[in-house]
């Protein structure tokens, strides 16, 4: 198989913004929370365990509004990852019921370093990868309506400060 299948989390909040996280190993690269399906795993199941092991939030404190996908990209040429050459992700929608402080992505384990809310068109695809620019603009896009591209970014304070949820 070419594609590893894989879920995806859009955050939203109340007032229409969405979380993005700062990746614990690269500073400045902000994504949404995703992860692989396990074999013999549900998507719905694999989206449930990446959000809680990724942003710690329970599958009561939120509510899933849509699902696309799926929405695939290459790694770089001769890069593999648990044997697959790409990943086709099905990104969910989801609707926050409670608190943004519910948010967590501190641990021993984690992913993230820090987090953001922001509205979808704020978006800058110079934070991730160029594998995945394609895809981020087809789903902010798909999902948003947003047009968003990669803007020269400067590394300053507001940056590469830590966030913590609002």
């Amino acid at each position: 198989m070419l594609y590893r299948p894989a879920v995806a989390a859009i955050l939203q909040d109340r007032s229409g913004r969405i979380l993005i996280c700062e990746r614990a190993d690269t500073e400045g690269a902000w994504q949404f929370p995703q992860g692989g399906i396990e074999v013999g795993e549900a998507p719905l199941a694999a989206l449930r365990r990446e959000v809680l092991e990724e942003i710690s939030l329970p599958r009561n404190t939120y509510s899933i509004s849509c699902v696309l996908g799926p929405y695939r990209y290459l790694f770089p040429a001769g890069v593999t990852k648990k044997g697959f050459r790409g990943q086709a992700h099905h990104y969910f929608l989801l609707r926050l019921g409670g608190a943004k402080s519910l948010v967590n992505v501190a641990g021993p384990d984690a992913e993230f370093r820090s987090t953001r809310w922001i509205r979808p068109d704020e978006f800058n695809l110079a934070w991730l990868p160029p594998m995945k620019r394609r895809t981020y603009r087809r789903v902010l896009q798909d999902f948003f309506g947003a047009t968003v591209e990669a803007r020269r970014i400067r590394v300053d304070a507001h940056l590469s400060r830590r966030h913590e949820p609002c």
